[in-house]
């Protein structure tokens, strides 16, 4: 490949440098590796996958193993990334991808239980419709028709990950239907609507905290798999840098053991300018083998650092967290 790029810099009329040749190389190859790894992470998911998920876990994990995967397509393809650029590609774009899953898993799972609910809601709104909750008792006879609503709702299958607010937001929707029969319930003194309806408002307010609990929880799961991915990538980034070194340290070696050998052959033949033009050639291979070995610390701090970087300017929503935690507290304050 190297010799490839170094041919097409002639064949284009520009004067050849083995530097700019590697560089050239360098990018088409990561931009290569990049588009195989997003392939394989795309691929994968798809495949592994049922929407609606029962759980975010359940597909955050699935995007774990996935994207595993595809950090090592992508180590073992990209070549002189040493500026992390491509890898900082591919963080960036398989994070955008696991968002789209997300989304979609979100909007498979809203999409059924709207679904579900319109077919379990029909002989609820039947009986409102024919005035059946219009008549002493009649709020009861709705309170026990929502409930067994409710509990068919909860022993659907796969509703999904948007299954609790797809709920409450239809319970929401019937707080003023449930007013009106309350009102027109003339079993009820007045003193016993006001309870009733300050009981509906706290149920609601419950059901409101439990939905911030809820996204409070879902976000610490994304974070937590934020946290995931960036240690894999820096296990693979290391694993990568620490084979690369001892392919460079073999490499090194074996070129200097030759070197040996020739500075042997010279001085028992007599050449002594060669010999000592071959002995300067030696000392600096000595000390590149030197600093290969003695600046793989710091060059593996560096790697962190630029990893973490990448991590700390993609850190998802932890001021949304704050907030949240902010409003989970409000709503629990407000009922004192």
């Amino acid at each position: 490949m190297l010799a490839v790029a170094y041919v097409d810099t002639i064949n284009s009329g520009a004067v050849p440098c083995l530097e700019n040749a590697v560089m050239t190389l360098a990018e088409r190859e990561n931009s290569e590796a990049v588009k195989k790894a997003v392939a394989h992470y795309r691929k994968q998911m798809a495949q592994r996958m049922t929407l609606p998920t029962d759980t975010l876990q359940g597909l955050l994990d699935v995007h774990v193993a996935c994207e595993r995967e595809a950090i090592a397509v992508f180590m073992r393809h990209s070549f002189k990334d040493d500026k992390r650029e491509f890898q900082k590609k591919l963080v960036v774009t398989i994070q955008i991808k696991k968002e789209e899953f997300l989304l979609q898993n979100e909007e498979a799972s809203v999409k059924y239980c709207q679904a579900e609910l319109q077919k379990l809601s029909e002989p609820l709104m039947e009986s409102f419709m024919e005035g059946t909750f219009f008549a002493p008792g009649g709020h009861k006879l709705y309170l026990e028709a929502r409930d067994k609503l409710e509990q068919n709702y909860m022993q659907l299958p796969r509703k999904g990950v948007k299954a609790n607010e797809v709920l409450q937001s239809f319970l929401q929707s019937q707080a003023e239907m449930e007013e009106a029969i309350l009102q027109a319930d003339k079993a009820f003194t007045d003193a016993e609507k006001a309870v009733a309806a300050e009981r509906a408002q706290k149920e609601a307010a419950e059901r409101e905290q439990e939905l911030l609990k809820e996204k409070l929880n879902e976000q610490q799961q994304k974070l937590e798999v934020q946290e995931r991915s960036m240690k894999e990538n820096l296990a693979q980034l290391e694993e990568k840098m620490d084979r690369e070194r001892e392919d460079l340290l073999r490499q090194q070696e074996w070129v200097l053991e030759h070197k040996l050998k020739m500075q042997e052959e010279l001085l028992t033949e007599g050449f002594e300018k060669k010999f000592e033009a071959l002995t300067s050639e030696i000392n600096k291979l000595k000390e590149d083998i030197e600093r290969t070995r003695n600046n793989y610390p710091s060059m593996i701090a560096q790697a962190i650092d630029s990893v973490r970087t990448i991590y700390i300017e993609l850190q998802p929503g932890s001021h949304s967290v704050f907030r949240l935690w902010l409003k989970l507290l409000r709503e629990t304050f407000r009922r004192f």
